[in-house]
């Protein structure tokens, strides 16, 4: 009876705080953003910040031990972390104060590298929320109810071995399935029923073990694929069948290979750190549905770590050792290198890009091929801990930054939604 009376709490309690998607501007409801490319198509959001920074309008403490960013829909935040001996799911609302915290595997407190904590970002749709786990656990929740509807052990069901740095991949939803990758035997991908956790299909002939990237949808002359970049390269499977279809390996590190790829058309670009850039690689199909892989470019000059690009009017903007660069997508052009708030991730918004520093430097640069144009800059708020490594999130209006156990949310629409010009700009 007591259980029954907390969960009817707690759906009166979300019902009270979920008004009309109309009433909001865009969600955030995955990882990089709604298209999985780290660009979010809000608008009048503020192009220069006040001195010191855009307002900030709370600061959560409560996200446990990771380093997964937010996912947000409509005025409900959602975020991994390792919470005791678990790792678990743990929701906000709007104003910061937490609505509940459900466990859903084991924490990573025995960690390879000794960096405990979740590494994914949950990914909420139709009403679901689905959460990946370091240690390979897969589950999704009720929305509502925040009641688990079920879970699978990807690394013990497709015999997956965790990677160093342990699994960091979000899941991805389309259809009736969910993806990641587990890196198994013939299960480098493999794709799940979204409403049971069942197998759909494993990736026969690809069994690359688990990179940390996140898998994403491409379309090519019709033939949707699932990619993702592997502890050995950027692969592709057919979203229908999980059959194997091409690989470019040029870009991978060779150690840690982090970042998701970019594309457009049939081109999809792919850059990783450790001094080993990336390239561009154009998609063929063929009229019996095999796919080629030809490489367009290359460059050194997009050592990105773990932090990411943007692809923007033509122009990839992202991490490139300790500073940022642009390059053309076209060409591999490089257009400039520049230090900018030092290395770190980025995401766009509004003709601006939002860099993130690792020294907890959070920069607002014009999305320019030209130059780097640093508009503004300011310094974390003080509460955060651990690593500055979860990418930023921005949904109506706001931009958050999870650093550690604490959130931070930052107001960038301004009073009234109007872009009033700062006291000062950065220099």
């Amino acid at each position: 009876m007591k259980r029954a009376m907390a969960v009817a709490a707690l759906v009166a309690l979300l019902a009270c705080v979920i008004p009309a998607a109309c009433a909001y501007g865009d969600d955030w409801a995955q990882f990089r953003g709604p298209n999985r490319d780290g660009k979010s198509a809000e608008t009048g959001l503020l192009k220069v910040w006040p001195e010191g920074g855009p307002t900030l309008l709370w600061t959560a403490k409560g996200c446990g031990t990771g380093f997964g960013s937010p996912a947000i829909v409509g005025n409900m935040i959602y975020i991994v972390g390792d919470v005791n001996d678990a790792e678990s799911l743990i929701v906000f609302g709007a104003d910061g104060k937490l609505v509940g915290q459900k466990p859903f595997g084991a924490a990573n407190s025995k960690s390879k590298r000794g960096l405990i904590g979740g590494r994914s970002t949950p990914t909420v749709e139709g009403g679901m929320i689905y959460v990946g786990g370091a240690l390979g656990e897969l589950a999704c929740f009720d929305a509502k109810t925040l009641e688990k509807q079920w879970g699978v052990n990807v690394k013990d069901e497709f015999k997956g071995v965790i990677p160093a740095w342990e699994y960091s991949d979000s899941p991805l939803l389309d259809g009736d399935n969910v993806f990641c990758a587990p890196g198994g035997p013939d299960a480098g991908i493999v794709a799940l029923n979204r409403k049971t956790g069942k197998t759909v299909w494993t990736s026969k002939g690809l069994s690359d073990p688990a990179g940390y990237a996140s898998c994403m949808k491409m379309t090519v002359n019709n033939l949707p694929m699932i990619l993702t970049m592997t502890a050995k390269g950027l692969v592709g499977v057919s979203e229908k069948t999980g059959q194997f279809l091409w690989r470019y390996d040029r870009p991978s590190s060779k150690q840690q290979n982090c970042p998701s790829p970019v594309f457009m058309g049939n081109r999809v670009f792919e850059a990783t750190g450790y001094k080993s850039g990336g390239g561009a690689a154009d998609l063929t199909v063929g009229e019996n549905g095999a796919v080629k892989a030809t490489q367009a470019w290359e460059t050194k000059d997009m050592d990105c770590h773990h932090g990411g690009y943007v692809l923007v009017g033509g122009n990839i903007y992202g991490n490139n050792g300790p500073g940022w660069a642009c390059l053309d997508f076209k060409s591999g052009q490089t257009k400039w290198n520049d230090k900018g708030v030092g290395k770190g991730c980025v995401i766009y918004a509004d003709g601006m890009l939002y860099t993130q520093g690792e020294n907890t430097q959070i920069g607002l640069v014009k999305a320019s091929p030209e130059a780097l144009t640093l508009v503004s800059k300011f310094t974390l708020a003080k509460g955060g801990n651990a690593q500055l490594w979860a990418h930023p999130a921005i949904a109506n209006g706001r931009l958050y930054i999870r650093h550690g156990d604490a959130l931070f949310c930052y107001d960038i629409k301004g009073a009234g939604g109007e872009n009033k010009p700062a006291v000062k700009a950065a220099k």
